[in-house]
């Protein structure tokens, strides 16, 4: 762990992530329906009714993307974060972390699509194809992110090979 907040990138991914994580949490609770699982556990606190109360009250009606697909992008780019402060690289060892979440997002997305006529109990959720935008927005952002602690790296290498 020590290691892990060593470096002032990694600690500023950690608490970024944890940042969106909160953020995609307050706008599930405050604006998702609560006929939810997550419900059925928070449900009951009146902290819950108040935060939902005052969604409604002070912020009112906001775009259905952002009461919908906006959490799901948020929790995907919260957790690549993680993974990238993590790892700190991208290799065969951290590889399945990188694609673990991604992959059930969108395969989870793409399944909603085939089966959205279907009446199987198994099928929950509901397809929407801003879930995809989201989830995509978030993984493009992580490549950037990675990319350009990576150019950034190769700069101080030649800076410090230079001073040699």
């Amino acid at each position: 762990m020590q290691e892990l907040l060593k470096s002032k990138a990694r600690r500023v991914e950690l608490a970024l992530a944890l940042i969106l994580f909160l953020i995609e949490g307050l706008l599930y609770l405050t604006f998702r329906s609560t006929e939810l699982n997550m419900f059925r556990v928070y449900g009951h606190y009146e902290w819950v009714e108040t935060l939902r109360d005052w969604g409604d009250t002070v912020i009112g009606d906001i775009p259905r993307w952002v009461r919908f697909s906006l959490p799901d992008g948020l929790w995907l780019f919260s957790y690549l974060l993680l993974v990238d402060a993590i790892w700190n690289r991208f290799d065969r060892s951290s590889f399945i972390w990188y694609l673990l979440m991604p992959g059930v997002a969108f395969g989870s997305e793409l399944l909603q699509l085939i089966m959205m006529n279907s009446k199987t109990p198994w099928n929950t959720g509901t397809y929407d194809f801003m879930d995809f935008v989201c989830y995509g927005v978030a993984v493009i952002l992580i490549v950037i992110i990675y990319f350009l602690k990576f150019r950034i790296r190769k700069q101080r290498e030649k800076y410090v090979e230079k001073v040699r």
